[in-house]
């Protein structure tokens, strides 16, 4: 396996080299010239969605371009080779910039912490239990959470450099301007009001709400809502078949027609959001016009010239070659993405957008198969480089600068459905694989599809670019239309996020939450309560004081509790959903998404066409379904021990005489999910199915349907460190499993692996990440090898299986690359449902990787 990519264009390695190890800036334009427009207009009633597009076009008119001699796509969303923006108004970040830029303010921020938690805990008489709680998680790798005071430029994981002057700018103006008047402010405080929570959680986000992001707020220990508006795809094809300038004449035309006020507000702010991304196009040219009157490098000139050219036409006029189309797809996407930071915009299905172009250019000779990938590789690692986040270092033993969830589709289904498999699609997968960008190569795969192109997906995994993700067409798309979505636009289906399926140009914002499975089934055992390491919350669901006379009764119990939080998550997902379309609605991604034109409505209030809402069940199936196994066995069948014993052993992690025998029983235990088992498979169906029917009866704000995810990202192993043992017989702080995969106790071989995941209700699920570890020889060191693991995805597919995401990478190998990062630093690996380096990943997420089960052989 090669740790180091393999040789390609020296350009495209200096690329790489700089993302990787470059330093990466935050920028405040953004926040400086978006808040100076919002102050302007604070006394004008104008409607929200007029405010918000005027306040992106004063961005889009005075940030500052920057233009790399690396170029041959134009475009950046700060004025570094290498930032990141602030979306001020959100507030998603802003918490760890007050604290984290300095590092006496990050003294004075934790000992704040500290201070609260501490007159919390002391309140409670929990201090206690928390010290003990805290000596388990040590014993098992230290202190979960980074208690290191470097600040975000001096950091080991992630750093962030800031001048002095733009430090001083954001924390003695932007911050405290819009200091509890951001969405994740109101939002706070409109959780806080609604009673969703129950008076010990509420406490407990007070006492321990510290300096880190607002990417996620609890509802309650089991239930989690994200504060982003959703990821989305917006319909790219529109802007290469008719231009910016044209459907800003139809949106003028349609203005002037309308009578309603409130589709007036709408097309006003539409007309001005895409005047904006016109001007950020026009400025692009101009930028380039600048680098071009200090230019007398006849090569670089004609370089700059090819790219003058490129701009000057799109994304303003149809596009009419490839380059062309990949500028203009680009310029779009990084206006959006500004206008939207961290929100996660990916671009569909690429090789099918992009294939008329190509086949056109090639026929006339003005594209090689080689210049196009050059291309490719370039435009993979720009969008990686859009995808890193300002995170607080007190996750940094989690965290890593890049992740690959901003993913591209290629291959699949026509919605027509013919075999879409392209030229274009090969380049996609040789590009993916030379680049070693992060960014995940989603490859849709039906029967039809060529063995060839799953075979070059396996070689190019085995030397180290696990950056892949397969999908099966006939179960996602089955899942699409019950969820909906008519047939053609279910085979037009491409993925957002990390796994995320959705009709791509034709569905709003998806609005992400989550259902925390141990933790319900904690919940569940103890009558309302919920045990944490830093100590247990009280009253989470109403004590029934019922026990559970039979398994299938303690089944019902959890499902009932899975119902009362499900509940609890579509309230808290609604109120947020209702405070973006009231405060921060979304021209400029409305301007892209069909049918918000034609109904004269904004994304955020339901103009799309197809609309969704998520709850993903993590932390994770596998231990819920193992855990029910043991109880089953133990308690029920052969009464071994009580609940109340099982509870015991649990909150001791399983320490002293009585836990000890405890554990070897439940490890005893045979039939573990994810050895194929029919028993324990029918349990996970039967499990899962019923948990997301709790979620597929509701409706979310914006009218379309709440749908099942199975994607944990990293919180499989932040939530593990901080949480209590399991009846699976895991320990206390250690991580749970990941997404959809088995708990490591696959001793069955792969077949009986993806026999047992394969049982899962995929019919129900709209994304899942199904992570396989595989030793390098294993998946495509040889032809043979290569056509075993074709065979096994085939196989695994025709079962049921919706997904699969291949590892080829031995412990070995990252063991060396942790005592040898620089020698390792191409290498990539799939974390959640996304792909990162390995080597930049925090301690935490290393060990989980490399704990992984790992299968010597495909077929085995």
């Amino acid at each position: 396996m090669n740790a180091r990519a393999p040789a390609t264009d020296d350009r495209i390695a200096r690329l790489r080299l700089r993302y990787q190890t470059g330093p990466a800036y935050v920028s405040i334009e953004r926040a400086r010239h978006y808040t100076a427009a919002w102050r302007a207009t604070e006394t004008s009633g104008l409607p929200t969605e007029v405010r918000v597009a005027l306040a992106m076009r004063a961005v889009y008119r005075n940030m500052t371009h920057h233009l790399d001699p690396d170029d041959r796509i134009a475009g950046a969303w700060t004025e570094h080779f290498l930032g990141v923006p602030i979306d001020i108004e959100r507030g998603v970040f802003n918490a760890v910039f007050e604290a984290e830029l300095t590092r006496p303010r990050m003294i004075r921020a934790r000992a704040r912490t500290a201070l609260r938690a501490a007159g919390y805990l002391a309140r409670r008489g929990g201090l206690a239990d928390f010290a003990r709680g805290q000596r388990i998680a040590r014993a098992h790798g230290g202190d979960p959470l980074s208690l290191a005071l470097d600040p975000m430029p001096t950091r080991r994981v992630n750093p962030f450099q800031i001048t002095p002057a733009a430090r001083r700018e954001l924390l003695g103006t932007l911050l405290p301007y819009w200091r509890g008047e951001t969405l994740v402010d109101r939002l706070d405080a409109e959780l806080a009001a609604s009673g969703l929570r129950s008076r010990d959680m509420h406490d407990f986000v007070l006492a321990l709400a510290g300096g880190a992001s607002r990417q996620v707020e609890m509802v309650s220990t089991c239930a989690t809502v994200a504060t982003l508006q959703g990821h989305v795809i917006l319909d790219h094809d529109a802007v290469l078949r008719l231009g910016l300038a044209e459907m800003l004449a139809a949106t003028r035309v349609r203005r002037a027609a309308a009578t309603d006020d409130a589709e007036r507000a709408f097309l006003h702010a539409r007309e001005i959001a895409l005047d904006g991304v016109i001007i950020y196009a026009r400025r692009l040219v101009q930028r380039v016009d600048r680098e071009l009157a200090g230019e007398r490098d006849p090569a670089r000139r004609a370089v700059l010239e090819a790219l003058r050219a490129r701009c000057a036409r799109v994304p303003l006029r149809p596009a009419e070659t490839f380059a062309e189309a990949v500028q203009a797809l680009w310029t779009v996407k990084t206006a959006v993405e500004l206008a939207h930071p961290v929100n996660l915009h990916a671009f569909g299905r690429l090789d099918q957008i992009l294939a008329p172009y190509y086949d056109a250019d090639l026929a006339a000779g003005r594209v090689t198969p080689a210049a196009a990938t050059e291309l490719i590789e370039e435009l993979l690692l720009k969008i990686m480089a859009q995808n890193l986040r300002p995170e607080s270092n007190l996750l940094a033993h989690f965290y890593h600068r890049f992740l690959g969830s901003s993913p591209v589709t290629v291959g699949g289904l026509t919605p027509d459905g013919r075999d879409g498999t392209h030229p274009l699609t090969y380049l996609f997968v040789e590009a993916a694989g030379r680049s070693r960008a992060v960014t995940n190569l989603s490859v849709r795969v039906h029967p039809g599809t060529p063995d060839a192109l799953l075979a070059a997906v396996a070689g190019h995994v085995a030397a180290g670019a696990s950056s892949f993700s397969l999908y099966n067409d006939p179960v996602v798309t089955d899942a699409m239309e019950r969820r909906g979505f008519a047939p053609e636009h279910a085979r037009d289906y491409a993925l957002m996020g990390c796994v995320e399926a959705t009709c791509p140009g034709r569905t709003g914002g998806m609005s992400a939450n989550a259902l925390l499975l141990s933790r319900l089934l904690d919940v569940t055992l103890r009558d309302g309560d919920s045990a944490l390491l830093a100590g247990t919350v009280r009253g989470e669901a109403p004590a029934t004081g019922a026990g559970f006379p039979t398994f299938d009764a303690l089944l019902d119990a959890l499902v009932a509790r899975g119902a009362f939080f499900v509940e609890k998550i579509v309230r808290a997902s609604n109120l947020r959903d209702r405070l973006y379309a009231e405060h921060l609605p979304a021209p400029f991604i409305s301007a892209f998404i069909d049918g918000c034109l034609e109904r004269g409505r904004d994304v955020t209030r339901g103009g799309a066409r197809y609309d969704l809402a998520g709850v993903s069940l993590i932390n994770a199936i596998a231990n819920l379904v193992d855990a029910l196994h043991v109880i089953r066995a133990l308690v029920f069948e052969r009464q071994v021990c009580t609940i109340g014993e099982l509870l015991a052993a649990i909150d001791a992690d399983f320490v002293g005489a009585q836990g000890a025998a405890l554990l070897a029983a439940i490890r005893a235990v045979p039939g573990r999910w994810g050895n194929g088992d029919p028993a324990v498979d029918q349990l996970a169906h039967d499990v899962t199915q019923r948990l997301s029917a709790e979620v597929l009866r509701h409706r979310s704000f914006r009218g379309g349907p709440f749908v099942v995810y199975v994607i944990s990202m990293i919180t499989h192993t932040i939530d593990g460190r901080l949480s209590v043992a399991t009846a699976d017989g895991r320990r206390a702080a250690t991580p749970f499993a990941a997404s959809c995969n088995p708990a490591n106790v696959e001793h069955a071989g792969v077949t009986a692996a993806l026999r047992s995941v394969a049982a899962l209700p995929f019919e129900d699920i709209l994304g899942a990440s199904v992570n396989l570890k595989l030793h390098p020889s294993a998946i495509g060191a040889t032809a043979a090898a290569r056509a075993k693991f074709v065979a096994l995805v085939r196989g695994y597919f025709a079962l049921g299986g919706a997904q699969l995401q291949p590892t080829g990478v031995s412990a070995e190998t990252l063991r060396a690359a942790r005592r040898d990062p620089e020698a390792h630093r191409d290498l990539v690996v799939k974390v959640g449902g996304y792909s990162s380096y390995f080597v930049d990943l925090g301690r935490e997420v290393q060990d989980e990787i490399i704990a992984r089960t790992e299968h010597q052989a495909a077929g085995a």
